[in-house]
């Protein structure tokens, strides 16, 4: 079955668990454990469902090269290397970015809700994927979640030409009395985030010195409250295979019950049906709350996964690689 994208771009409709445990094999192939091979392909491959092909499945060739060279490693867990109770430090230890992550949620959730609200950042991590994904699941939990990551840099400071800092992913995802939570996801430039044009060329901030300042502000936090790399000291995640990426990320969840203010998921909720209603601009349809999107995507897709066959293709390349064979 073939889709058309409104680009005219020609897709092929992958059946998701199909494509989620070819993936999975090819990390067990790496080593990888087979429960956290399948965590792994879960994780990309719901950002393919959600349309964000640029943190999907496109990633698996490199995250493979990386694996085969040795700057990634197929262990499972990070180390806590500094426990103050809110406030945690980790070295990811240069494990593949949806384990460390997966990791993290269950213990910056549950000290959100001992303390009021917890932290904990990441050194040495590698590429996460969607920053959304996450987030979003620790307000599925009615917290509101807070994730970031830092890059190789890509963006110069207004005026400059020196890229000094990366695209920096940012979501905020909060819980709802409705159906959904909340959720933004954004780069440091203040537009959705785009890894692939990161990667491709300098970025020129959005919203001039506030975007850099933005994306300056995300690199420090995540870089400097873990201890880690920061600015040009990240690696390219497409460079050197041999090079650790060595990004670093920062999880925050607060609990809003400890704030005293009964009912802020609700006021979430009409907040959100708020702007679904808002007045729409000349030419338009329909206006969607954050989250709503992804969302609706995810409902389209059903139990297929639309990808393009080029990719198609360099998923099976990838997969003889490393010796599974099979269709999509």
């Amino acid at each position: 079955m073939n889709l058309e994208t409104p680009a005219g771009m020609s897709l092929s409709a992958t059946r998701t668990e199909s494509l989620k445990a070819f993936v999975a094999e090819i990390f067990a192939r790496l080593g990888v454990p087979a429960e956290a091979a399948r965590l792994t392909a879960a994780a990309l491959v719901a950002a393919d469902v959600e349309g964000l092909s640029s943190h999907g499945v496109a990633l698996v060739p490199t995250y493979v090269e990386r694996m085969l060279a040795g700057s990634v490693s197929p262990e499972t867990e990070p180390t806590v290397m500094h426990d103050a109770g809110s406030a945690i430090v980790l070295d990811a230890c240069h494990i593949l970015g949806p384990l460390s992550s997966d990791w993290t949620l269950p213990m910056v959730s549950e000290r959100a809700r001992e303390h009021g609200l917890a932290c904990i950042t990441v050194r040495n991590g590698s590429h996460f994927g969607n920053a959304a994904f996450w987030a979003r699941q620790i307000a599925e939990g009615g917290l509101i979640g807070i994730v970031m990551c830092n890059s190789h840099p890509s963006k110069p400071p207004p005026g400059g030409v020196e890229r000094l800092t990366g695209a920096n992913s940012l979501a905020i995802a909060l819980p709802s009395a409705g159906a959904h939570p909340f959720v933004v996801d954004l780069d440091a430039g203040g537009v959705p985030s785009d890894p692939a044009a990161a990667i491709a060329a300098m970025l020129v901030p959005g919203a001039a010195a506030k975007g850099f300042g933005l994306a300056a502000a995300i690199d420090l936090l995540c870089g400097g409250l873990s201890g880690g790399a920061l600015g040009p000291e990240v690696g390219a995640f497409e460079g050197d295979p041999a090079a650790p990426y060595a990004c670093a990320h920062l999880f925050m969840a607060i609990d809003p019950a400890r704030f005293g203010i009964a009912g802020m998921d609700e006021r979430v909720a009409r907040f959100a049906e708020r702007v679904r209603a808002s007045r729409p601009a000349h030419g338009v349809s329909r206006i969607y709350a954050p989250g709503d999107r992804a969302r609706a995507r995810r409902a389209e897709s059903g139990d297929e996964c639309p990808l393009a066959p080029e990719l198609l293709a360099q998923l099976k390349e990838c997969g003889a690689k490393v010796g599974v064979q099979g269709e999509l």
